[in-house]
């Protein structure tokens, strides 16, 4: 009886003290990714992502963590990378209205990159590309004079 007590016994602080170091890696994360965001907001774009990256190598990623992520790289003009985060971010939680906006967003610029770049190879066009380009743009409420500009 005195060791099925005792079993019982360590089972339960062994259980214990996997539910503390659940709390702690939660608070862990959650610092993480409020600084993340912080160093985000400022600008600083690189620590941001290196601290993300960080933060989803020991396991303690989430749905914002990957959408800040996406928007780190959509900032950064890495459209590929940024649908991947986006993508990782929707498996968390698929019924992220903003989420879903930024990828289609993302996706409309890269549909716009393809476009303004078959404008530079292609000697002409027969209109379509120009008029299909001026929607996406429009719809991206930027126009191509400020798209040259970047």
């Amino acid at each position: 009886m005195k060791i099925i007590t005792s079993i019982a016994v360590l089972t339960l602080i062994v259980s214990l003290s996997g539910c503390s170091a659940t709390v702690a890696e939660q608070k862990q994360s959650l610092k993480s990714f409020e600084n993340a965001k912080s160093w985000y907001l400022s600008g600083d774009l690189d620590s941001a992502e290196h601290h993300l990256q960080w933060l989803h190598s020991k396991g303690l990623a989430s749905s914002q963590s990957w959408a800040l992520l996406g928007n780190i790289y959509f900032r950064q003009y890495r459209f590929e990378a940024s649908e991947q985060a986006y993508v990782r971010s929707l498996e968390f939680d698929s019924s992220n209205n903003d989420i879903w906006f930024n990828l289609a967003l993302n996706q409309l610029r890269q549909t716009t990159n393809t476009l303004m770049d078959a404008q530079v190879q292609l000697k002409e066009t027969d209109g379509q590309l120009d008029g299909l380009l001026k929607d996406l743009l429009a719809l991206q409420k930027l126009s191509i004079e400020e798209v040259g500009a970047q």
